[in-house]
């Protein structure tokens, strides 16, 4: 009888994937929630195709879809996209740095007096605005794109050039809730050449601060306002136990009833059954929650940890989801000194172009325009820099345009000195002691203080007994909500689980980005979810959406238990 309940919870999930893989439309939306199979329906979809292309933003997604869909099709980025395309029709390398849009944002501060939000400017499509003719003359000039405007360039050119829009015999489009307008104008030109397959989850968005996106391209398209889309949903998931999948609806329906999520897709999310993931589920029946001082997190966590081991006596995986970075590099480095040795946390690239960033440009060309804007900008001083970059204003097509060309002959050899030294580092030659901490010293780097610090974890570290063998090596991820797209883990620990972190406007009370912040945390988890709260003197508003029966309150540790 059970096995005649499980056969029949497959085909049942089966028919949703059937039903998108038979449909003759050529473009079709897939609104599916967390953990519903999506890679299995992409595998479906692709079956006995070639020339395929799948897309998305988020690049660990690009990793893991890359392997598997391996074979099946090219994965890439949108803006890897935007520069494959743009380098066959220029029939050049397309250059790339990053941070060019903070570079020319700079440049406008100088030379127009504005502060600009360029990325703003593209991911609107705002192509009218007269700063817009500012920018690509100074990247132009920088012979470089940024990561917006690289996609801004490709989605005009094919605007402009629509016989050159590429033919694929399917174009497959990941998290698409999360899509600005500049993004999806790229996908609606490539859906005019191709057939077109949209997938997203609208209460999973959650860019619209970082890339100015929003869920209403997902909904437009859903409710038939745009584009004749043939619509899908897949209900069923089969990543989380029963009981997260109930509380993520409690959330929902919470939301709905506050007056949040207004214009959401309505669509079923329910429980997979499963033989194993229903003796997961019983196994783990509740969500835990516990009052934990901030700095008892790491002792928490590690004891539970040693708990689930003792359970399990298995490999399994954690991830450890909080608010903000600066709480995330402190429970790494506290895991790590309590003896964890798997424990990854990424850290933050900084924006700020830096002198660094210009002296790599140079390595590689030392002409380079934008090298040398860079590292102008770090070593003159202001009223020289803005006279330098006032001569660069208008582009030229000879050598004695080049800032190169413009520079001082002392900023020159300063230059120089630095790249001569850079490039014995690169090539493995030797530098003597003294022109190893003027190096680092002029490229911003304490070695000074990386060395005393890596010396005080080394003696810390003799001082602590290593981590018990059976939990040393527990694959930790140690990251932001924010950054946790495309993660999945078997164990979360949510952490500063209260109000004046889970909500970003206080005056203001909970928004819809803040209810898809805590449904994209909880659903990261397939066997439980630890729900950790650091404010004694009030209880997480989320926490009261949650029917109190799906809860489990474990008592907070004792003071003296570290």
């Amino acid at each position: 009888m059970q096995g005649d309940k499980y056969t029949i919870a497959r085909q049942e999930r089966q028919k949703h994937v059937d039903a998108v893989v038979r449909a003759r439309d050529r473009k079709k939306l897939v609104v599916a929630g967390p953990g519903t199979g999506k890679t299995h329906l992409f595998k479906a979809v692709l079956e006995e195709k070639d020339n395929t292309l799948t897309l998305t933003f988020v690049n660990a997604l690009v990793a893991d879809l890359s392997l598997e869909l391996f074979g099946l099709s090219d994965v890439k980025t949108l803006h890897g996209f935007a520069r494959s395309q743009l380098g066959k029709a220029t029939l050049r390398t397309v250059k790339v740095f990053p941070k060019l849009s903070e570079v020319i944002r700079q440049d406008a501060g100088i030379l127009l007096g504005d502060s600009v939000n360029f990325d703003y400017l593209f991911h609107n499509r705002k192509d009218t605005d007269s700063r817009v003719h500012f920018y690509k003359k100074r990247r132009m000039y920088y012979d470089h794109y940024g990561f917006s405007d690289l996609v801004y360039a490709a989605v005009l050119y094919f605007e402009q050039n629509e016989e050159r829009i590429p033919f694929y015999s399917q174009v497959l489009v990941d998290e698409f809730q999360d899509f600005n307008t500049l993004e999806v104008s790229l996908i609606d030109l490539l859906a005019r050449r191709s057939p077109v397959l949209l997938a997203g989850d609208d209460d999973q968005a959650l860019y619209e601060s970082l890339k100015n996106a929003s869920p209403r391209h997902i909904r437009q398209r859903y409710a038939g306002e745009t584009g004749g889309y043939a619509c899908f949903t897949l209900p069923y998931c089969s990543r989380s136990t029963r009981v997260i999948v109930e509380a993520t609806n409690d959330i929902i329906t919470s939301a709905k009833a506050k007056g949040l999520l207004l214009g959401r897709i309505d669509k079923p999310f329910r429980y997979f059954q499963d033989a194993k993931k229903d003796a997961a589920s019983d196994a783990n029946p509740h969500i835990v929650h516990s009052h934990v001082y901030s700095k008892q997190l790491p002792w928490f966590i590690k004891k539970h940890i040693t708990d689930i081991t003792q359970q399990l006596r298995a490999e399994f995986t954690v991830l450890i989801l909080s608010p903000t970075r600066t709480q995330c590099q402190g429970i790494y480095e506290a895991l790590k000194s309590k003896g964890f040795q798997n424990v990854y946390f990424a850290e933050k690239t900084d924006s700020t172009p830096s002198l660094l960033d210009g002296l790599k440009l140079l390595l590689q060309d030392s002409k380079c325009n934008l090298g040398w804007r860079i590292v102008s900008k770090e070593l003159l001083d202001g009223p020289t820099f803005d006279a330098l970059l006032g001569q660069s204003d208008v582009r030229g097509e000879t050598e004695t345009d080049k800032l190169a060309k413009m520079v001082s002959q002392s900023l020159k050899k300063q230059v120089e000195v630095m790249l001569s030294d850079l490039r014995r580092v690169r090539d493995g030659r030797k530098l003597v002691d003294n022109q190893v901490s003027e190096l680092l010293s002029k490229i911003g780097i304490d070695a000074f203080g990386a060395a005393t610090q890596s010396l005080q974890g080394e003696l810390k570290s003799a001082n602590q007994p290593l981590a018990d063998p059976g939990i040393r090596r527990t694959p930790i991820v140690v990251t932001t909500i924010q950054s946790s797209k495309g993660l999945a883990a078997d164990y979360v620990f949510i952490t500063h689980f209260d109000d004046r972190y889970c909500v970003r406007d206080r005056d203001n009370g909970i928004s819809d980005q803040d209810v898809c912040s805590f449904v994209v945390a909880l659903t990261r988890a397939g066997r439980k979810v630890y729900l950790l709260s650091t404010d004694r003197s009030q209880t997480a508003t989320f926490l009261t959406w949650i029917d109190k029966g799906r809860i489990c309150e474990v008592r907070s540790p004792g003071q003296g238990e570290q």
